[in-house]
Parts: C-alpha cells; sequence; structure tokens
C-alpha cells in the first residue's frame, strides 16, 4: 500500500458515512454497499469483517451501518 492510499475498511467506513448508512432505518444490504464502491467482494468481506471487530460498524439482519464510534472515527478525518 502507498503512504498515502487509504485502506479499503477506511474508504468503506467514508462510503457508509456519505450513504447517510448512520441508523438501523438507513442500513445498507452488502449489494447496495457493493454497487456503491469500487473494492472487489473478496476485499469488501474483508473490510466489513475488519469494521465490524472494530465496533465502527454494526450488521443487523444483513444490513450495515455506522455505529456511533465509526461516525466518530469518520468525523476525526475531516477536522
Amino acid at each position: 500500500m502507498h503512504v498515502y492510499e487509504i485502506s479499503s475498511s477506511m474508504r468503506l467506513l467514508i462510503m457508509l458515512h456519505n450513504m447517510s448508512a448512520i441508523c438501523p432505518e438507513a442500513a445498507k444490504s452488502f449489494d447496495e454497499i457493493k454497487c456503491n464502491c469500487c473494492i472487489d467482494e473478496k476485499e469488501l468481506y474483508s473490510a466489513i469483517r475488519e469494521l465490524l471487530n472494530y465496533g465502527y460498524i454494526i450488521e443487523k439482519n444483513g444490513y450495515y451501518y455506522l455505529s456511533t464510534l465509526g461516525i466518530s472515527v469518520v468525523r476525526s478525518i475531516f477536522t
């Protein structure tokens, strides 16, 4: 990875924020996420697992959205 390249998991976190996936009602399915990002499927699964393990995203019935911690992480990028 290049020093200025953003990891797949961080790109996914930012993308979920940009898609307003910040609560259960706005959660996105894997297919919706896959259609809106430029990450191959295997790498996307890995990024999702990583974000789930860190507690940055929440999965509910196959839909994903940012946790409050995940929202804070994204916001810290822009401040």
